[in-house]
């Protein structure tokens, strides 16, 4: 980890804020800390149950933002420090996370430019494509992407998008890879509750070592709706093209309500995207989340997620979640949280893990 190069984004913009020369407009910065114990039952999801740990997270961030004319800067930075009861099931870890996007809106669009980097528990970011009693290791991502957006005529709207993505694994057996991506988006206002949409995109990804591009290749036509200011969604159906693999048929669904207190949000879709494990894999997902504000400070809600990968062999995932939230004020938070996760693959039996948290959050914004 490199602390000085992870953070470089955010000394930039804050040398532009103290310099004042830069670019006159409005500056507000902002913070925020993130204490949270928890007791997982199962860390590694190994079927065996070799046993649980306790885990305690520091999360601090500090965010600057720009606005103002056409100009508009956006960066922060962000540090996880997680320490464990059991270094053998789970390692301490250090993980950084910074960003910057710069966005200037035009007479009739849009360019904006942004770049990235984090790091990440493998165990989180490649569940699809080990399944369990995964390693405890690191994986690190740098973003480089860019986004141009154009009003063609009062109702139509064409973008593209342009990303560079370079992970690289801290141990293991995953493989680092190089992604390059890019898209193009036909939106047509149809009315104010109608939009239909078309969609064409491409990715190629090249493992370390290996000058073999795996390529994918999509066309999709949708639709987006909406139902006055409280039910809106999204239909899109197409085929795609994974190398080795063929043709296929993609799709998606999404629909969002929001009432006066309460929330729900569905969504199924097949997602293709790389791996450390080589190549592109494939997911089909369902997930929902249901929320409801118990008064102006208290919140509940429940997350239910499945998910099954189509790569080497199939893995299936499933998690389940409960969430109590309370505002102490306007600067404390109280989160109490439970999830139970179930996760199969074939050859490795059933392995399930339980974890029950509580977390202290304290944010300070516009100082």
């Amino acid at each position: 980890m490199n602390i000085r190069v992870a953070a470089l984004p955010v000394m930039l913009a804050a040398q532009m804020l103290l310099s004042g020369q830069v670019w006159a407009g409005s500056w507000q910065q902002g913070g925020a800390v993130r204490v949270a114990t928890e007791y997982d039952t199962n860390p590694a999801m190994d079927p065996a149950y070799r046993g649980g740990i306790w885990r305690s997270t520091v999360e601090p961030s500090y965010q600057l933002k720009r606005t103002g004319d056409a100009n508009e800067l956006h960066a922060g930075l962000a540090l996880q420090v997680a320490r464990s009861s059991n270094k053998i099931l789970s390692q301490d870890r250090d993980n950084p996370s910074v960003f910057m996007d710069w966005r200037r809106q035009k007479e009739r669009g849009e360019f904006g430019l942004s770049a990235r980097y984090d790091e990440v528990q493998t165990r989180i970011s490649e569940v699809d494509n080990t399944g369990p009693n995964s390693a405890d290791n690191t994986r690190a991502t740098r973003t480089i992407s860019g986004n141009w957006s154009e009003s063609l005529s009062a109702r139509s709207t064409f973008a593209l998008n342009g990303a560079y993505n370079k992970v690289s694994y801290k141990g293991g057996s995953l493989v680092d890879y190089v992604t390059r991506s890019g898209s193009m988006i036909f939106n047509y206002a149809w009315s104010e509750r109608s939009r239909p949409f078309l969609k064409m995109s491409y990715a190629d990804t090249e493992s370390a070592g290996n000058n073999t591009l795996s390529r994918f290749t999509n066309a999709l036509l949708g639709w987006g709706w909406k139902v006055e200011d409280y039910l809106e969604g999204s239909l899109q159906a197409g085929k795609s093209k994974t190398s080795g693999a063929g043709m296929s048929k993609q799709a998606a669904a999404e629909v969002r309500y929001k009432g006066q207190r309460a929330g729900l949000a569905l969504n199924a879709d097949r997602q293709v995207s790389p791996s450390g494990v080589g190549g592109f894999v494939t997911v089909d997902q369902v997930k929902g989340s249901w929320s409801y504000a118990l008064s102006e400070r208290s919140n509940t809600g429940i997350d239910l997620e499945w998910r099954k990968n189509h790569f080497l062999t199939n893995i299936v995932n499933r998690t389940a979640g409960a969430w109590l939230q309370h505002e102490l004020n306007s600067r404390w938070g109280m989160r109490t949280y439970y999830l139970h996760k179930i996760s199969e693959r074939v050859g490795f039996g059933t392995a399930t893990s339980d974890i029950l948290g509580i977390a202290l959050v304290y944010t300070h914004t516009d100082f």
